[in-house]
């Protein structure tokens, strides 16, 4: 009897020592180990109480949740989920899982939020999730799946508030989600629909937030327009101009709008309306005006025009909204004295200021502006031509106390430190795309430290006798050859951005963009013509008579 007592004394002791059962302690780890757990992000210390790991949320004794999005979970989706019964929330999202669903998931009927986006899993999960009834938040997008019936898939779920289907190569928006009369959330990216084809968002009068990123949109469909409900709306990677978006003036409940990587080339005159905008993404476009069409959003605090063409000074614009708290302008061609009190956080890194901008601003503004300034831009692009044997000099127009180092083919760091790069006996492997930086460090006034690379843009050192281009080229030619007036460049495919024409020594004639060059001028001889394009440069030799 005393035998029997003592086992049941140590056997609650054992039981009692976490926080779960030993079974679901066992699944947990399980978990763990079949997703190379020590490799985690955020790894978990098997001595301690599951209450204490990453991602696991007990309630009344059981693990009621997991959420391990974003922390480098690999190899197979883990089927051991499949015995923690009493689960409310699982969130495996943007990892690197592979294989299929499990069908044991849908035994998890106490679900509520699904989300395994993002990751790298195949197959069809419409057998897996039919059992899933409860379920308001399911993720799907990012994945490989191949889903022959996308409403078969969610036929089972009536009350879905989140929805993210994103990459399930759809070409309309499925009849089931029209029925989603709860739908807040809807993502829906990198489906290649079309415009015309979005009727079935129509009555979705609680819908809040809509993604719509890389779907090809050249106009904003019809019923996203009326869609005047919205708070959040992303339109990025797409081929939107500022002429087709006219219609975003009637979204005016908008917070949170994302234009980027379209094809605007000015502001959209219409932003202006969207008086309770907060977060507006612009970046990664060909804008290059129309800056004080945003002097009128009022509650604005988040603005992205990086990777623009926004030249000149600093935006005066920009300076009278008082509640902006953050801009980026880096990646633009700025440049010149910086204003007084730029927003609380500016950057304007890969643009055109100078040391003296920059550091006499730090100097004087350094505690009321985090300002993300380096690295900077300066010169500009060239092509120095050359010939196996002879001499060649890469220069630079910076001076004086900086440190310079030289890259070939922009991330090959050579040994020369020399403010210029020069060629004593140019080889066939010196042909090639050279840039340079230069770096400074000081410490300014009230010891603040100053810490700035300025890199020059590429110099390309090119063969004066023989021909440099990628296989992207290959159409491109040039007539007459020989030519008394002028060549044509013949361009089937490209967008030309330079034409230089070089003698001999390599020495710089003249240069232009246009596709029919006047040579009347020039000496007879031998030249080289340059042809410059988004994919590559090509030479040619040619004869003026």
């Amino acid at each position: 009897m005393r035998k029997i007592l003592f086992f049941l004394l140590i056997s609650n002791l054992f039981f009692a020592q976490w926080s779960i059962s030993n079974a679901e302690r066992s699944t947990l780890v399980n978990i763990y180990n079949s997703t190379d757990g020590e490799h985690w992000n955020r790894t978990w210390d098997l001595e301690k109480d599951p209450r204490t790991w990453f991602g696991v949320g007990i309630k009344n004794g059981v693990v009621a949740e997991l959420n391990l999005a974003g922390n480098a979970l690999s190899g197979y989706f883990p089927t051991y989920v499949t015995s923690l019964t009493k689960l409310t929330k699982l969130d495996l999202s943007n990892n690197k899982l592979t294989g299929e669903v499990p069908m044991g998931i849908s035994s998890l009927n106490t679900l509520l939020r699904l989300d395994v986006s993002n990751n790298r899993l195949i197959g069809n999960p419409t057998t897996s999730l039919s059992g899933l009834v409860n379920l308001e938040d399911l993720g799907l997008g990012g994945n490989n799946f191949t889903i022959a019936d996308v409403n078969a898939l969610l036929q089972n779920f009536n009350n879905i508030k989140i929805l993210n289907i994103a990459n399930l190569e759809l070409l309309s928006i499925p009849a089931k989600i029209a029925a989603f009369s709860n739908l807040e959330t809807l993502i829906l990216d990198n489906n290649p629909i079309p415009a015309n084809a979005y009727g079935n968002i129509a009555g979705l009068t609680k819908l809040k937030t809509l993604s719509l990123s890389g779907t090809g949109l050249t106009q904003i469909p019809t019923q996203v327009s009326q869609r005047t409900q919205l708070t959040s709306l992303n339109l990025s990677n797409n081929a939107l101009t500022e002429q087709n978006t006219t219609t975003l003036s009637n979204l005016i409940n908008l917070e949170w709008l994302s234009l980027e990587n379209n094809q605007l080339s000015q502001i959209p005159a219409q932003l202006s309306q969207l008086k309770k905008l907060e977060s507006l993404n612009l970046g990664r476009n060909k804008i290059s005006g129309g800056i004080s069409t945003l002097t009128g959003l009022s509650s604005l605090q988040q603005l992205f025009l990086n990777n623009n063409q926004i030249s000149g000074t600093f935006p005066s614009a920009l300076l009278g909204m008082k509640k902006l708290m953050m801009v980026n302008l880096n990646s633009n061609q700025l440049t010149g004295e910086l204003p007084d009190q730029l927003p609380k956080i500016t950057h304007i890194s890969n643009n055109r200021f100078t040391r003296s901008n920059l550091s006499d601003y730090i100097t004087d503004f350094a505690e009321q502006t985090e300002l993300n300034y380096s690295p900077q831009r300066y010169d500009q692009e060239k092509i120095v031509l050359a010939i196996a044997g002879q001499t060649a000099k890469l220069d630079q127009s910076l001076s004086g106390d900086y440190t310079f180092s030289w890259f070939k083919d922009l991330d090959q760091k050579l040994s020369a430190t020399s403010a210029d790069l020069n060629f004593d006996n140019v080889q066939n492997t010196d042909f090639a795309v050279y840039t340079a930086e230069a770096y400074t460090y000081s410490t300014l006034q009230n010891n603040i430290f100053f810490d700035l690379s300025l890199f020059r843009e590429p110099i390309t050192l090119g063969d004066a006798l023989g021909t440099l281009g990628t296989s992207e080229l290959k159409d491109l030619s040039i007539y007459p050859n020989p030519t008394a007036d002028y060549i044509n460049i013949l361009n089937v495919k490209h967008e030309i951005q330079k034409v230089a024409i070089f003698d001999l020594t390599g020495k710089q004639m003249l240069s232009d963009n246009k596709q029919r060059i006047n040579v009347s001028k020039l000496p007879s001889g031998v030249y080289v013509l340059s042809v410059k394009t988004e994919v590559g440069i090509k030479t040619f030799k040619f004869i003026k008579q």
